[in-house]
């Protein structure tokens, strides 16, 4: 059983160590439904093996980009990451919109980026039932 691990453990280091650097870039607004005076906290992820128990030791979720944002402010998000299979990027939103701490999250696979590999958003709002993206 040792043994397997001198084979295992070199084979994941190599496969993640021959990926491909990928660019991501978000463009967009964020409005808190309610609170003018919110501020969320907009990262912009990458989603690994975060959801797979042993797999996230090796490999967790990528925080690429961080910022804090204004009511209605436009924000960029940029980050780079190196993968073997294509990216999957998405953001997640710390807001007190609704008077409690909660956490949003928006998969960006549901939009296309542009061929430069930016994703133009438009604005995001803050809703009770979730996050509406309309351009």
């Amino acid at each position: 059983m040792k043994n397997m691990q001198f084979i295992i453990l070199p084979l994941i280091f190599c496969l993640f160590g021959f990926g491909a650097t990928e660019s991501i870039s978000v463009r967009a607004n964020v409005h808190c439904a309610h609170n003018k005076n919110s501020k969320p906290i907009v990262t912009l992820m990458e989603h690994d093996f975060g959801d797979v128990p042993i797999l996230s030791w090796f490999d967790s979720d990528d925080l690429l980009d961080e910022t804090k944002v204004d009511y209605g402010e436009h924000f960029t998000l940029d980050g780079n990451e190196i993968e073997v299979f294509s990216t999957e990027p998405y953001l997640r939103i710390y807001h007190s919109c609704f008077g409690v701490d909660q956490e949003s999250v928006l998969d960006l696979s549901q939009f296309e980026p542009s061929p430069e590999g930016v994703y133009h958003l438009g604005h995001i709002k803050i809703k009770t039932d979730g996050l509406a993206v309309t351009n």
